[in-house]
């Protein structure tokens, strides 16, 4: 068998990178070790990323007690330069920057009020030109865009909130930057965090998420998983069958977006208290003060969820499903209710809370953006929050 010797270079150097960020400070000789390299190779290796400033000669180890010559340490660079992540929904803008390791440096929200995407991107790029020095050597190193609805290959192909009409938002902002651009759709998003800001081993994982749309970031083998055309995930279309409505048209049947979305949940909310004016808080507010109605709708999302939940289940065969939702968040008895209604599911994978529900998305598109950078967008890597 022949092995191409720049293919071979390249894996070389991304295992090398990869050990050093996930494992770092680290010796040499304990890289050598871990990947089967000699100590030549992973010498020059790091010699050629501390020459670009990615790797930091940090000096010797002092874990080591013996009177002997100590070896010297390396570590990744985090401040080397940073990344900001972005993420759009129809009422609001997020920013989030992050050193290349994924600690948060700054935090903005704005909001958006459907302004055009021509705006809103005009916007996000002030934000950007306005951001105070963080003391970084080589500054912006990478953007990534998270939003509702289907991506594929880095293009919008549909947004429920937004009309992205011709306009191409990864070149624009290639364009104004010269730095790498990546757009992905916010479960998928969702999901990178729960596996990249983890320690624990997450080959295949599912990450619902449930806020002004329902959606699923699926990871299989490791890797994200699309689909043929970016739909994978796209949950919140499917169908919710009832007997009176089964011969109509399809786009016309109600749906998992248009039934038990965020938004859905408070209008149904609001309808039950007959409120004029009607918001999540109130809803947990109601809720904890055992309001009749509103127990009533939480037990039927309870039942909703629980059936959906079967079906990833069934679909996917993950080791663990992640929940990404304010509602849960903020009633964490959903969780255990669905739990309940799924005890005679024979094998069913662990169900817990998102680590970070707020920011989660943020951070699974620094994850993206980082990893782009370093051209190594399908290696694992651990960060940090």
């Amino acid at each position: 068998m022949i092995i191409n010797k720049n293919v071979m270079r390249d894996h070389n150097q991304k295992s090398v990178l990869q050990a050093i960020i996930n494992y770092g400070p680290i010796s040499r000789n304990e890289i050598s070790h871990k990947l089967g390299l000699n100590r030549v190779t992973v010498s020059k290796i790091i010699g050629s990323f501390v020459e670009k400033k990615i790797v930091l000669s940090i000096g010797e180890s002092q874990s080591i007690k013996n009177s002997g010559r100590k070896p010297e340490m390396v570590a990744y660079h985090a401040i080397f330069g940073f990344v900001v992540s972005f993420s759009i929904s129809s009422q609001l803008l997020e920013m989030l920057v992050t050193t290349m390791d994924g600690r948060v440096l700054h935090y903005d929200a704005k909001t958006i009020n459907n302004l055009s995407v021509k705006k809103i991107s005009q916007m996000m790029q002030n934000n950007i030109d306005h951001l105070p020095n963080f003391g970084t050597v080589e500054g912006l190193q990478a953007i990534s865009i998270g939003m509702f609805g289907n991506v594929y290959q880095n293009k919008v192909v549909f947004s429920p909130f937004i009309d992205f009409g011709n306009f191409d938002i990864r070149q624009f902002f290639e364009t104004q930057y010269h730095v790498p651009v990546v757009i992905e759709n916010k479960a998928n998003l969702s999901a990178i965090f729960e596996q990249d800001f983890s320690q624990q081993e997450l080959e295949n994982i599912v990450s619902l998420m449930i806020n002004e749309g329902v959606g699923a970031g699926v990871i299989i083998n490791r890797q994200l998983f699309t689909g043929n055309y970016g739909q994978a995930g796209e949950i919140g279309r499917l169908i919710i069958p009832t007997q009176k409505n089964e011969r109509r048209n399809l786009s016309e049947l109600p749906n998992l977006d248009s039934e038990w979305s965020e938004n859905a949940i408070v209008e149904k909310g609001k309808a039950a208290t007959k409120s004029t004016h009607y918001s999540m808080t109130e809803l947990v507010s109601d809720y904890d003060d055992h309001n009749e109605g509103i127990r009533d709708l939480v037990e039927q999302f309870c039942y909703r969820l629980a059936v959906l939940t079967n079906d990833l289940v069934a679909e996917y065969d993950p080791q663990m499903i992640f929940f990404n939702a304010a509602i849960i968040d903020q009633i964490p008895e959903i969780l255990k209710n669905v739990q309940m209604k799924l005890s005679d599911v024979k094998i069913l994978p662990p169900l817990v809370m998102s680590k970070d529900v707020k920011y989660a998305t943020l951070l699974g598109g620094a994850s993206l953006a980082i990893r782009t950078m370093l051209h190594m967008e399908e290696t694992r890597l651990i960060f940090h929050r």
